[in-house]
């Protein structure tokens, strides 16, 4: 069993890594590292093992790193995605560069508070990005294919982990660290 001390300082590791900068801008690219499964993985993993030791704040911590981390990277595959569909001449583009904006804008606005994190957008995003996943297979780039899978999985994790840390709210109990 880990200590707490250790716990948190693996904590803090993850999610100076994983989280850079609070904020998405609108009107700047978004630089995504490439996305790695297994280390989302491991810090959702870590994030509970603070939780079970009640190092509440190391196991908000990487929870917010987690969900900071699928938001970039689908903002990121997203971007990919539509440059994809140009590049290949898929009459998609359109719709999809469209979607792309729309995350990008609702983001932004969430991360300035100027809107609920929570907002209607019109598509899935994790459709979009099983979408992304099947084009890439079908142009034989299956190792791409198969993290555009897992992260349209995260994404909606971090869909459900907020409905899930709403509801705890709603009936007083602390959500923190439930990731």
């Amino acid at each position: 069993m880990r200590s707490a001390f250790h716990v948190t300082l693996i904590a803090a590791g993850l999610f100076t890594a994983a989280a850079a900068s609070p904020s998405i801008a609108a009107d700047e690219p978004v630089v995504a590292p490439e996305w790695d499964p297994a280390r989302a993985t491991a810090i959702v993993e870590t994030a509970r093992i603070a939780q079970r030791q009640g190092d509440l704040l190391a196991a908000e911590h990487l929870c917010y790193g987690y969900a900071t981390i699928v938001d970039r990277s689908a903002l990121a595959a997203y971007d990919a995605y539509a440059d994809l569909l140009k590049a290949e001449q898929r009459t998609e583009e359109a719709a999809v560069r469209v979607q792309a904006a729309r995350l990008h804008e609702v983001k932004a606005s969430a991360a300035q508070g100027g809107q609920p994190a929570s907002t209607y957008l019109g598509f899935m995003p994790a459709d979009g990005l099983a979408g992304y996943a099947d084009l890439l297979q079908s142009l034989g780039r299956s190792d791409e294919a198969g993290r555009m899978r897992t992260l349209a999985d995260a994404y909606r994790q971090v869909q459900q982990m907020h409905f899930a840390r709403t509801m705890l709210w709603k009936q007083g109990k602390d959500p923190r660290g439930n990731c």
